[in-house]
């Protein structure tokens, strides 16, 4: 009986001495880790166990246990301590960090540049507050509002070597959406829509859907269509604007080119406030390319000076789509399609007769690139940004000819400056004695010679103000397979302004009605001088002060999509020494060059065979 009850003090005495002394943490860290992986496989064991540090505590968490939780005070700062989140995951000697599940984690440690949008209050101290009229609707209605701080970042890439190579810089957006309080009142509101540049799909949508959300949700009863772009400002005959309505936009979503109009005339600052201030309007919503929201920067730095009370927001359209920092501009999913049903028109007509090259003139490097990709149908793309010699071109199409019958080539409009501008000027010393304008164009507007004057003492054949890339690659296919005694049939088009009216399609219209009332909610919330897009797939404001050209994406030959381009049509480099020789496989991108003829032959032969088109 007495060793029993010796027995029970000296281990009573053991736990009080555990209790008021327990071990260091990392000792007990071992043997709880220890215990664990006794009884669970060490798979299991490494892959579920998680030490978590929370605010000065720490639990494990076991699944495999039944969810049991261990909770530890933690001593001073040790490694795993997180000062900044408040937190940090605690693993074991196997792989990286761990959740309670057993997924991996990681932390981002990278510096983000907040990009701060211009409020009207900045030079306005004294403006009132009102509640937006959009709290008093019903649910989900009133549940939806952006809290002042919010942003949303860049897409940040980690563990990635590429990335970091580059130095990237992170940003951080505010987001776009509703506040809870405006600087507007309905009553007050005169607002105003221009559309700058040429015709884009999408632009119908967008000023229906900024009518819809200033008259049904804020309550406005004034706002207006310019004519014309910035021409409606200066130009009399343009001054008479369109009164927007819901009656007048109810069905123009549905239609192609703009109810504006458009021209591509420049931005007079001082003309463009005077009749807005004449006009008491005090929101100007902008819609064109990085030009135009230059333009439109200064309009609103001058109303700044002015102490005008106008909020001017620009919304991205352009057929280029290399507007800086967003996913894409208005319209751009339209004009891809339309340039796909391009193609294969021009493939259907190619593929019907003996030789057939079709050649398609796009407007954009990026148009081009995701046609491309998206048709499927191209053999050949050329691009603005990458340099080709037309000899390589030509014997590339060959190869594909005579596999298959038939070539498509699609090029970007402004392709190969230097070598039209040579042409032209052979053309111009040749005086047309000895050249033959050549047809078989698709498009009646294209292809043609159309003389600057009318005097009959000049030859209409010296004057080449209609040629551009597309009539030169036509003209150069020609007598490239005529020498050779090949017969082909060459066919052009530029179908670039039937793209350009075409009726937005339904994920276009759909992004239009987003930024469009996103744009009139930034206004209302007494924000300016602003870009609405959308960055990472979430909708933002962007201050105008950072576009510029300089900003703009560029294609490059380096570009993960300039490859996944060469990938779908499988074409060759055409800046190589050599012969193109066929690819037969559409995922083979290697060089595919014989490195028989040096550079200098290759001129002389060209300068021999064709000495009015050489390079």
């Amino acid at each position: 009986m007495v060793p029993r009850l010796f027995a029970w003090i000296a281990f009573m005495a053991a736990v009080a001495s555990a209790i008021l002394s327990p071990p260091p943490l990392t000792s007990r860290l071992s043997q709880t880790h220890l215990k664990l992986s006794k009884k669970v496989p060490e798979a299991a064991a490494f892959n579920s166990v998680v030490l978590r540090v929370r605010g000065g505590a720490t639990s494990i968490d076991d699944d495999t246990l039944g969810n049991t939780m261990m909770e530890v005070p933690l001593q001073g700062d040790g490694e795993g301590t997180d000062k900044e989140g408040g937190g940090v995951a605690w693993t074991d000697d196997v792989g990286g960090p761990k959740t309670a599940d057993g997924r991996a984690s990681s932390r981002i440690a990278e510096k983000f540049i907040i990009n701060e949008v211009m409020q009207l209050q900045s030079y306005l101290p004294h403006l009132q507050q009102y509640q937006n009229p959009l709290v008093t609707r019903a649910w989900p209605i009133n549940t939806n509002f952006v809290g002042t701080n919010e942003t949303v970042t860049d897409t940040v890439f980690c563990n990635s070597l590429r990335a970091q190579s580059k130095g990237l810089v992170y940003n951080q957006w505010v987001r776009a959406g509703p506040r809870k309080q405006t600087f507007f009142t309905p009553s007050e509101v005169n607002a105003a829509i221009v559309a700058c540049g040429g015709l884009d799909p999408g632009i119908n949508i967008v000023v229906k859907e900024i009518t819809s959300t200033l008259t049904l949700a804020y309550n406005v009863k004034r706002a207006w269509g310019v004519r014309f772009g910035w021409r409606g400002f200066t130009d009399p005959a343009a001054k008479e604007w369109l009164e927007l309505t819901q009656d007048r936009v109810a069905h123009i979503h549905k239609e192609g080119g703009s109810i504006l109009g458009y021209s591509n005339m420049e931005c007079d600052v001082e003309k463009t406030l005077a009749v807005l201030e004449e006009r008491g309007v005090n929101q100007l919503y902008v819609l064109g390319n990085v030009e135009s929201c230059q333009a439109a920067s200064k309009v609103q730095l001058a109303a700044v000076r002015r102490k005008m009370k106008l909020s001017v927001v620009f919304i991205p359209k352009s057929i280029e789509n290399n507007f800086p920092y967003i996913d894409k501009c208005i319209g751009f999913d339209t004009v891809v399609q339309g340039a796909v049903d391009a193609i294969h028109r021009v493939l259907v007509a190619a593929s019907s007769v003996q030789g057939g090259i079709g050649i398609i003139k796009l407007g954009s490097g990026f148009m081009c690139l995701h046609a491309v990709m998206a048709s499927g149908d191209a053999d050949v793309c050329l691009l603005k940004a990458i340099n080709f010699d037309p000899r390589i071109v030509m014997d590339y199409v060959a190869k594909v000819i005579a596999t298959k019958g038939y070539a498509i080539i699609v090029v970007e409009d402004g392709a190969a400056e230097e070598l039209v501008r040579n042409w032209k000027k052979r053309l111009d010393e040749d005086g047309g004695k000895m050249r033959k304008p050549v047809g078989g164009s698709m498009d009646e507007c294209v292809g043609k010679l159309v003389p600057r004057h009318h005097d009959p003492e000049i030859s209409v054949w010296a004057n080449t103000e209609g040629f551009d890339v597309g009539q030169y690659l036509k003209e150069y296919a020609i007598d490239h397979f005529s020498d050779k005694g090949v017969q082909v049939t060459v066919r052009l088009s530029t179908p670039e302004w039937y793209i350009r009216s075409m009726p937005a399609f339904a994920s276009d219209r759909i992004f239009c009605n987003i930024v469009a009332s996103a744009a009139v909610h930034g206004a209302f919330a007494g924000m300016m001088h602003l870009v609405v897009g959308r960055v990472n797939q979430r909708y933002v404001y962007i201050p105008m002060s950072i576009i510029s050209p300089e900003s703009k994406p560029k294609v490059k030959e380096t570009s993960r999509m300039y490859n996944r381009m060469i990938r779908a049509t499988g074409q060759p480099s055409f800046q190589r020494l050599g012969h193109a020789k066929l690819i037969t496989g559409r995922g083979d991108v290697r060089r595919a060059f014989t490195p028989d003829q040096s550079l200098s032959e290759m001129a002389q032969n060209e300068q021999k065979r064709f000495g009015s088109f050489g390079v």
